[in-house]
């Protein structure tokens, strides 16, 4: 279309905003156009909008501070220690009393030792018995088995009382004099058969040596008297006396057989009662040093339960909760008689943790303290951190098993965490 044909566009004149008291004598229609849009709807979606932005951003980079809370109690970091009776006594003394700051072994109560100190006197005489049988005993056995007397190797026990060594001393000897003459008796009788034996082999000899002559004098005989030069009674007496000899040597070598059988019997005889002597000793020193041993280990718990009836402070610290007040009372096995709260350590609080809130519990966590003694908004908190937590469940009354915990605070802020 050529320039100087095309119709020239003109915009629409703007007239004037009508002011609100004008739009109101308007048609409804035209009020309705003329009136301009309302704000509030574009500022509510852009602040929807702005709204579900940040939610979408903090769901994102936010986090929520999960809190458990748990009861429990404080308490000094090295735990109040008790004290206690090892057995069943009667009350002698009572050196403290509740408050009373005591310090590592000071006496606190004493117990009745009468029962204690005769147990432990006993067993302490009975190993001394023990040990005076085992020096015995042992040089007995080494006396034995030099073949020297016993005295010089009796090796006296420390601390044993004059008597009991001099009867130990007398009863070694009267054992080895015993002995002794056992053998001598067992030695005489063996000499004694040595000598029947060497007579009868000086007999046998003899009698060896006289049968040739007999015999030849019998044959002598024997040929006079077929000559009838000899006598008959002569004949007869000298074959009356060989065979005299020949039945008296027969009988020696029996005698001597006999007598050397009965010499080796005496022989083992001895042997016999050296191995009975030396297997009795063995034993018997055996015995005594197994004795002896459980008797060391007897006195040990015996001086042990004597020392336990004086019961003493096993740390620095303030006596509590003393049980015993009556001189004379009768105190029980591991019952506790009083407690000693230990000074200069850090709190601790010891507290019962929910299952259901023990899963967001960990080691180091930081934690705050309220005390139901001190208002928290008057007095504050006190703050520390977790330092160990539980492995097992205990279960109280009829709650829901819990699982305990344990925090600590800085000792220097004197501080306690739970």
């Amino acid at each position: 279309m050529p320039p100087e044909q095309t119709a020239r566009i003109l915009p629409w004149p703007r007239l004037p905003a009508r002011r609100d008291d004008e739009r109101e004598f308007l048609p409804a229609a035209l009020e309705i156009i003329e009136t301009p849009a309302s704000p509030v709807g574009r500022t509510l979606g852009t602040a929807i909008v702005a709204f579900f932005c940040v939610a979408l951003a903090w769901s994102w980079c936010g986090h929520v501070d999960i809190i458990a809370t748990a009861q429990g109690r404080l308490m000094p970091s090295g735990k109040v220690k008790l004290v206690q009776p090892l057995e069943a006594g009667i009350v002698r003394g009572i050196y403290v009393q509740d408050g009373d700051r005591v310090a590592a072994g000071d006496l606190l109560i004493e117990l009745d030792a009468t029962v204690t100190s005769a147990e432990r006197d006993r067993v302490a005489h009975d190993l001394m018995s023990a040990k005076l049988d085992v020096a015995r005993l042992a040089a007995l056995k080494r006396g034995f088995e030099s073949g020297e007397a016993a005295d010089g190797f009796f090796a006296a026990p420390e601390g044993a009382p004059a008597p009991e060594l001099a009867m130990a001393r007398a009863a070694m000897q009267a054992q080895a004099a015993e002995q002794a003459a056992k053998l001598a008796a067992l030695d005489r009788e063996i000499d004694q058969k040595r000598a029947e034996s060497e007579e009868v082999g000086a007999n046998i000899d003899k009698l060896e040596a006289t049968l040739p002559l007999l015999d030849e004098k019998e044959r002598l005989r024997t040929r006079l008297l077929a000559l009838e030069y000899g006598n008959r009674f002569a004949y007869l007496d000298a074959r009356q006396q060989l065979l005299e000899a020949q039945h008296d040597l027969v009988m020696q070598r029996r005698r001597a057989v006999e007598t050397d059988a009965a010499r080796a019997a005496l022989e083992g005889q001895r042997d016999q009662a050296r191995q009975e002597y030396a297997h009795k000793v063995l034993a018997d020193l055996a015995e005594a040093e197994q004795k002896a041993s459980q008797l060391t280990q007897d006195l040990v718990k015996a001086e042990r339960k004597a020392v336990e009836t004086k019961l003493r402070a096993p740390i620095s610290g303030v006596a509590q909760q003393l049980a015993v007040h009556t001189i004379g009372g009768v105190v029980t096995p591991a019952q506790q008689l009083m407690v000693i709260v230990p000074e200069g350590e850090a709190l601790i609080a010891e507290a019962t943790v929910s299952n259901r809130d023990v899963g967001f519990v960990h080691t180091g966590q930081e934690v705050e303290v309220k005390v139901e003694t001190f208002n928290f908004t008057r007095y504050g908190l006190m703050h520390g951190h977790v330092v160990d937590i539980s492995r097992d469940v205990v279960t109280a009354d009829k709650r829901e098993p819990d699982r305990g915990g344990e925090g600590a605070g800085d000792a220097k802020e004197d501080s306690a965490g739970g």
